[in-house]
């Protein structure tokens, strides 16, 4: 089977990225998972993704800064983002913000990996091969 698309997952938590690892490879994409916004920054400067797909709450650089930062030097980057709220936001506020700054969905934990998957599906399909 060739592979879909390289696709970046961002999340501090080593068992999301486990779980969005497994389900993104069983589902053909080739994920590089990472779990800090540092570690992803790094990766986008050597690798390029169809998509990338960040948790909001993490310790170093947070998903809404990573996702401006990624947007300064990458407006054309689908971006999801995923938040299971955090200490100083609600889960409402961090999803709108998300989209605020350039995130195409936000997906609140826990989400249905089967979700992401399709709106994975339907981000690649529209990009040119």
């Amino acid at each position: 089977m060739s592979i879909k698309a390289e696709i970046l997952v961002v999340d501090d938590v080593e068992a999301v990225r486990a779980s969005l690892f497994e389900a993104l490879s069983a589902a053909g994409y080739a994920p590089t998972c990472v779990g800090s916004g540092s570690d992803a920054l790094a990766a986008l400067a050597h690798k390029r993704f169809a998509v990338a797909v960040t948790d909001i709450w993490m310790a170093d650089i947070d998903g809404l800064k990573l996702i401006k930062m990624i947007r300064e030097s990458n407006r054309d980057l689908p971006i999801l983002a995923m938040t299971g709220g955090g200490p100083r936001l609600t889960i409402e506020t961090a999803g709108s913000l998300a989209e605020v700054w350039g995130a195409e969905r936000v997906f609140v934990k826990p989400f249905d990996e089967d979700l992401l998957i399709q709106t994975i599906d339907a981000i690649v399909a529209k990009q040119p091969h």
